[in-house]
């Protein structure tokens, strides 16, 4: 690996940029990128969506899209993007108002409508900024932001408690919607939307309303987006979301080389991170290939590679030879991903069903394995009944382990990065794991020789 030291062209002094790039270094993965790349297909897909709503009122003109992807794949950055994009009074799309919303506030009527209430409120003062109303604060959290309304909160709990329910109390405090104006709904982590306790069904009303916004609403124009893992639309068929028109799923994978190299350039030459004149373009260069290949385009894996830089800028000396150790940040970034497959698999809680899919994958050259193949590994290495294989293969692929390939056919799952193939070829094991890490960048290092 072309791994030899960064040198810093000078000392990285600034206090400002230093606590930008920390802020940065301590961020998680739910919080917005400094630098978004690619999906430009994906969100004019969005805008079309929205502008076709606009312009037509018939009950068939706001179509539900469901945008899933294996974890990393950055859905809740592109749903960030698109609210950034596309929020306010764009002149692109027209009046648009955004509500972002949580997968577990798809049980509470009155925080959903507060939320609508007050993206119409916020929108409608934006374009009559000379407009006063009388509004009482309602902190509902949603995706870190705090909104006010005209209505209180106990006002809105009790109306959609009462038969006016979800819209009809959305109606009553939006008594004229402003002219062809579009809520934009966007629903994250929706593989884990839960169904109606009170109810048989399984399905979760608010969800099914939602989805049929434009039918129950007097023409109230709704584009709901849900976005998760890649199980997403099969669960929220089962919640009663379903019937989607056809290109109204859309999968979100890998960013292309182009796009990945796009996405840690602007990162190095971040403004906000004072790196002007302290990585020679050669370096930049350098390194967007070397994390182009170790990545391979998720942009969690970026993000995490980037963070383990950043810390070793930050950790460089004020002063004298700025020297940063590649080769020591891009073990971190391997073992973080290591550590990022551990907690999937532990949150997914496999059990002896972990052990199946480890032998799968060391008999997969190329991370696609068969359901037979799993059923009968489960069988006879590990006294598994079908029934048990059936229900872990489910939770395997609700946790974003295995997903279905819709290339080979309904029958067929593949692992959707191929470093987990790999992590789980090697069973988890470290040493191995970043062997191979180190392995692949090897092989591609001619890319950035």
């Amino acid at each position: 690996m072309s791994a030899n030291p960064l040198n810093l062209l000078r000392p990285y002094v600034d206090d400002e940029a230093r606590a930008n790039l920390r802020k940065f270094v301590e961020s998680t993965d739910r919080d917005p990128p400094p630098i978004f790349a690619g999906r430009g297909e994906i969100i004019d897909r969005i805008t079309t969506a929205v502008t076709r709503c606009r312009l037509n009122t018939n009950d068939t003109a706001c179509f539900t899209h469901v945008i899933h992807g294996a974890p990393g794949a950055g859905k809740t950055s592109l749903l960030t993007e698109i609210r950034r994009r596309l929020g306010g009074g764009n002149g692109a799309v027209g009046p648009l108002m955004v509500v972002f919303v949580e997968w577990d506030e798809l049980s509470d009527e009155a925080r959903i409508a507060s939320k609508f209430i007050n993206a119409y409120h916020h929108l409608e003062a934006h374009i009559s900024p000379a407009k006063t109303t009388t509004t009482t604060k309602i902190e509902y959290q949603g995706n870190g932001e705090q909104r006010q309304t005209t209505a209180s909160e106990s006002s809105i709990i009790e109306q959609t408690q009462s038969e006016a329910g979800l819209w009809g109390t959305i109606l009553e405090k939006i008594p004229k919607p402003l002219e062809d104006a579009v809520f934009l709904l966007l629903v994250d982590e929706s593989q884990n939307i839960e169904g109606d306790i009170s109810g048989p069904t399984g399905k979760n009303t608010i969800a099914t309303n939602l989805h049929a916004g434009f039918k129950r609403t007097d023409g109230l124009k709704v584009v709901p987006v849900f976005a998760g893992l890649s199980d997403t639309e099969s669960v929220l068929a089962e919640r009663g979301v379903s019937r989607l028109p056809e290109g109204a799923s859309i999968q979100i994978g890998a960013l292309s080389e182009d796009e990945t190299e796009e996405l840690v350039k602007g990162w190095l030459r971040h403004e906000a991170f004072g790196f002007e004149d302290l990585i020679s373009d050669a370096d930049v260069q350098r390194l967007s290939k070397m994390m182009t290949i170790a990545s391979e385009g998720w942009p969690r894996h970026v993000a995490t590679y980037l963070r383990e830089l950043g810390g070793s800028i930050l950790d460089a000396r004020l002063s004298g030879d700025q020297r940063v150790d590649l080769a020591a940040v891009f073990e971190r970034g391997h073992n973080s991903r290591r550590d990022f497959y551990d907690a999937r698999l532990n949150a997914a809680d496999l059990d002896r069903y972990e052990e199946v899919i480890c032998k799968a994958a060391r008999d997969s050259s190329d991370g696609i394995v068969r359901d037979d193949q799993l059923d009968a590994i489960a069988k006879n290495d590990f006294e598994l009944s079908q029934s048990e294989s059936t229900t872990l293969l489910k939770k395997a692929i609700k946790a974003g382990i295995l997903e279905r390939d819709r290339k080979s056919g309904r029958n067929s799952l593949r692992f959707p990065i191929p470093s987990f193939h790999t992590y789980m070829r090697c069973d988890g094991s470290e040493i191995e794991f970043k062997t191979k890490m180190r392995e692949q960048m090897d092989e591609h290092s001619h890319s950035w020789s």
